[in-house]
């Protein structure tokens, strides 16, 4: 019988948890020093509970992630997730492989993720980011128990294949007019001039580290688009080996959205065979959002719009 394993993303689930248990553990570790500032007894006792409290938001945070993203085992006839009893697909009544999912973490917020409701039970969600192999679960269960018909495609990023000559419209915003992008350029400059006036070798080192790491960090939201007849293109243009070409036939769906109201805007491309890539960018203004997604849906690609503006 074929089935097909989950596995959790190292990156996306184990380093997201740890870096908030350890953030809230920090916190709580931080606070714990204001106690002997405190003047009166009960001003001991507040301090007692929000180092409490904080401590009991790093153990909710690991919990409340291992439930939301269980471990499960998919085969021809059922799901079966660790500590339940399997579901079995004859008893399937809504799936929908694609979309924004509640996820429950404090405050529900929405993640990409699938639905799968079966009868006398409640709506699973398993989110696309904290899986490795999600594209894997989706092709199994549209070729096994939606369309057995279905074929799953064979697609590799068209990153190797030539140009042709093709013209592309790009889409990007200037960086020293967006608040990340002035912060990075603005930081990177005090770091230089901290470099440039340092007495130590060692201090030398670290600024030159701390540089590294800023500038690798807020560059992760400075992508840009183009697009031609036949490809999207994505390239970030502070890191620029990172370079992502698409064939528009290879595309189920683009998505536009934010991950969260601090996070800037972003891009998702999902391609036939249910794999899934986001890139955000920063720099793009409304303006621009709207004229690539006119420029998208003017090609026959499916755009899905969760921005807070409107065509």
């Amino acid at each position: 019988m074929e089935e097909v394993t989950s596995r959790r993303h190292w990156k996306k689930f184990y380093l997201n948890v740890f870096i908030l248990t350890l953030y809230f553990l920090l916190l709580a570790f931080v606070t714990t020093f204001l106690y002997k500032e405190a003047l009166t007894v009960a001003g001991e006792i507040f301090i007692i509970l929000i180092s409490s409290c904080l401590v009991i938001m790093a153990v909710y945070t690991i919990i409340r992630y291992f439930k939301n993203i269980p471990k499960f085992h998919v085969n021809t006839n059922s799901i079966k997730f660790t500590r339940k009893n399997a579901l079995f697909w004859k008893d399937l009544e809504r799936v929908q492989l694609s979309g924004k999912q509640p996820f429950s973490f404090m405050l529900d917020y929405p993640r990409e993720g699938m639905m799968l409701k079966f009868k006398g039970s409640r709506e699973i969600y398993l989110y696309d980011d904290m899986y490795a192999n999600t594209a894997a679960v989706k092709q199994f269960i549209t070729r096994h128990i939606l369309n057995k018909s279905y074929k799953p495609s064979i697609i590799t990023k068209a990153n190797k294949l030539p140009l042709n000559n093709e013209q592309f419209v790009w889409y990007e915003g200037r960086q020293l007019l967006n608040f990340r992008g002035a912060v990075l350029w603005l930081v990177l400059g005090l770091l230089l001039y901290a470099i440039i006036t340092a007495s130590h070798v060692s201090l030398m080192v670290f600024l030159f580290g701390v540089g590294v790491v800023c500038f690798w960090a807020f560059s992760a939201f400075m992508y840009c688009f183009g697009t031609s007849d036949d490809c999207i293109m994505v390239r970030n243009p502070n890191l620029f080996w990172a370079k992502t070409k698409y064939r528009l036939t290879d595309i189920q769906e683009v998505v536009f959205e934010q991950q969260h109201s601090k996070m800037p805007y972003s891009l998702r491309i999902i391609t036939n065979d249910f794999k899934s890539d986001l890139y955000m960018a920063g720099t793009l203004s409304g303006r621009k959002w709207r004229q690539l997604q006119k420029d998208l849906e003017g090609k026959y690609i499916k755009v899905r719009n969760e921005l807070y503006f409107d065509i």
